[in-house]
């Protein structure tokens, strides 16, 4: 094989994509490519290595020996690159350099949520920075923490990974929605847990309990939703009945397609979110810039305005029935 080139790394890129992605199929959406042209570029690479790296067929998508170790040797090439880069951002200083940001979905419109505030007061200190957003789940952004994928991540993490540290942000209250011509609103009552019981719930599908329901419910739950826009999806079919945050089901309440469920209120909750990164990983002047920021643009958030704004939510619930 001739010298390493450019095409090379790219080429190697792409098979660490495959690989994570367990095969030509999942990795097709991730690359943004026809299946053919990745078979393509697969056969460019073993070409160019001399060697097989994987077998693909209807049997499904494996590494051969030698793959395998093509694929440790690639995450440590792309590992040292990666630390390169990092360097190398600390010796311009904060002038330029990347930021690889993750985040969870559906935050915009919480009003105790200050990302779009920090990174305007880190923009316009740093404007030659740039930073790369993304939005996943709290598992992957973690993992991606842990993998070193990821420098910053926003998350709301039940249980917290070992080897991850954790800042609180700012929390978001949830509760219940349907629609408004649902009958679990035609009980004279506040709503109790028997009476879910009796309704097609949509759950987190998450491996450990999150919601008020979650460990009591799981036989009775009828579909599972891992964000907030395919919760909303399912509640607004008219047949389920979910948890949303306040500020992002407002849309449709204000619209009348959406009504909160006046529950009792052990089954209201609020969840924390937390400016997350890798206790182990030095983080470079610009990211540690930007977790400056964010951690200064939510402490103007008053801790005990939030407790009483989420006691006042309980209250609502009550009133509702009067």
């Amino acid at each position: 094989m001739k010298k390493i080139d450019d095409i090379d790394i790219r080429l190697l890129q792409l098979f660490l994509i495959i690989v994570e992605s367990d095969g030509f199929s999942a990795a097709q959406y991730q690359l943004n490519m026809h299946q053919s042209s990745i078979s393509k570029k697969m056969n460019d690479l073993e070409t160019r290595l001399g060697m097989t790296l994987c077998h693909r067929g209807r049997s499904g998508f494996k590494l051969t020996p030698d793959g395998l170790k093509v694929y440790e040797m690639s995450r440590q090439l792309f590992g040292h690159i990666d630390v390169f880069q990092k360097q190398i951002d600390n010796i311009r200083s904060i002038a330029c350099g990347n930021i690889q940001l993750g985040m969870v979905d559906n935050l915009v419109t919480n009003p105790a949520c200050q990302i779009a505030t920090a990174i305007a007061m880190f923009v316009k200190k740093h404007p030659q920075v740039r930073i790369d957003n993304s939005v996943s789940d709290s598992y992957q952004i973690e993992k991606s923490l842990l993998d070193g994928k990821l420098d910053i991540g926003i998350t709301s993490s039940e249980v917290k990974k070992s080897g991850l540290h954790y800042h609180y942000l700012f929390d978001e209250h949830q509760s219940l929605y349907c629609v408004p011509h649902h009958k679990i609103l035609e009980i004279n009552r506040l709503a109790k847990l028997s009476d879910l019981r009796e309704n097609a719930l949509v759950e987190r599908g998450l491996a450990h309990p999150i919601t008020p329901v979650s460990e009591v419910m799981a036989s009775q739950c009828t579909a599972y939703a891992p964000n907030m826009e395919a919760t909303a999806h399912l509640i607004l079919s008219g047949h389920f009945i979910g948890y949303l945050p306040d500020h992002y089901a407002e849309h449709w309440v204000q619209q009348g397609m959406m009504i909160k469920v006046p529950v009792e209120p052990n089954l209201v909750y609020s969840t924390q979110f937390f400016l997350t990164t890798n206790e182990q990983l030095e983080l470079s002047l610009a990211t540690q810039a930007l977790v400056d920021d964010l951690k200064q643009a939510h402490s103007f958030c008053d801790a005990k305005k939030i407790i009483a704004k989420t006691h006042a939510y309980k209250v609502e619930n009550e009133k509702l029935l009067e």
